[in-house]
């Protein structure tokens, strides 16, 4: 099997409390006989928040306990400086984990002390309750949200470290403000060997570019107009253009069974009569799109059991080869006949 290499981006939410932070992953991908387990993906990333200093780089683990800290302050009702409070005291205390052990007998996010009458262990090593505890004493502290961050976190906890929680603050901020940030990770996927993987290299390489109503490239594509392109750069033209009629001329695919390559019906009779909205297949759970007016050619991921969606695989009778097949990159190809 040949090997590729291609450069995959996509654009997930990441909902910390109310904010929505929006994690950019990049992906690098092969033609290894390994491939992904389908748990992989964003759950094993790590996320680098830009603009606060030097990179400050968060996994799955932080993030979720970041989220369980802002929620359980919004519901307690506590302004977003005690949230900031919290965040910064946690990610000096225990880095945003929950651990079982640390000084003396400290545990949980914000290494609180059953000896010091916070509570149990099994209370403060479940996060939510811990970040509840911590509210409730930062409540206590007269004026606590006119102190500095580092003033009223220390008034709480009484470290043996009381400046330490400075440094912290301006990544509590921007947690705590829904900001954005960025997510590097690798995934391992799979291409076919020759025309279907000449054509998804093709299609990925256009993310980033924008999407246009009736577009089929080389700088704008709607969404059927990226799959055209890419197979008429893989040496095809398709006699088919728009999605609904791809759909109907498609062989179906039972949802589960689609490989890469395949297409991703959806949007019926939504925009248009019949299919308004078609993707490529990278990977199960992973496609290729061009979304829609505003958005730009991104890689998204998908659940192959929801019901919405429907998926096909385009056979010889509508992929004509073309005469001299276009190379990948470089010289234009053949217009569509």
């Amino acid at each position: 099997m040949s090997r590729r290499w291609v450069r995959l981006l996509a654009a997930t939410p990441f909902v910390l409390g109310a904010e929505v932070i929006t994690v950019v992953a990049l992906f690098a991908g092969s033609t290894t006989t390994s491939s992904v387990d389908d748990g992989t993906g964003l759950d094993a990333c790590t996320v680098e928040l830009s603009g606060v200093g030097p990179a400050t780089k968060l996994d799955r683990e932080q993030l979720e306990n970041a989220r369980t800290i802002i929620r359980v302050g919004s519901t307690m009702g506590i302004p977003r400086q005690g949230i900031v409070i919290a965040l910064a005291t946690a990610m000096q205390e225990s880095g945003l984990r929950n651990l079982d052990y640390g000084h003396a007998d400290s545990v949980g996010l914000f290494q609180q002390r059953p000896s010091q009458g916070w509570g149990s262990i099994e209370q403060l090593t479940d996060p939510e309750t811990s970040a509840r505890k911590f509210y409730a004493a930062l409540l206590q502290v007269r004026g606590w949200s006119d102190l500095a961050v580092t003033v009223a976190a220390q008034s709480v906890q009484r470290s043996a470290f009381p400046d330490a929680y400075a440094k912290w603050e301006p990544l509590a901020v921007k947690l705590a403000g829904g900001s954005s940030v960025t997510c590097a990770q690798t995934l391992a996927v799979t291409l076919p060997d020759g025309a279907v993987g000449d054509m998804l290299q093709v299609a990925l390489a256009q993310q980033g570019d924008p999407y246009v109503w009736g577009a089929t490239g080389p700088d704008a594509f709607d969404c059927s107009g990226l799959i055209v392109y890419a197979w008429r750069r893989a040496g095809y033209a398709l006699s088919v253009r728009v999605a609904d009629d791809m759909y109907r001329s498609a062989m179906p695919v039972a949802a589960g069974s689609e490989r890469p390559g395949d297409l991703i019906f959806t949007a019926f009779g939504t925009r248009v009569p019949g299919a308004g909205h078609v993707m490529l297949v990278v990977h199960r759970g992973w496609a290729v799109e061009a979304p829609r007016a505003g958005l730009d050619v991104r890689l998204r991921r998908y659940d192959p059991m929801n019901p919405a969606l429907r998926f096909g695989r385009l056979t010889s009778s509508v992929l004509q080869p073309l005469s001299r097949r276009p190379a990948a990159t470089g010289e234009s190809p053949e217009p569509v006949r």
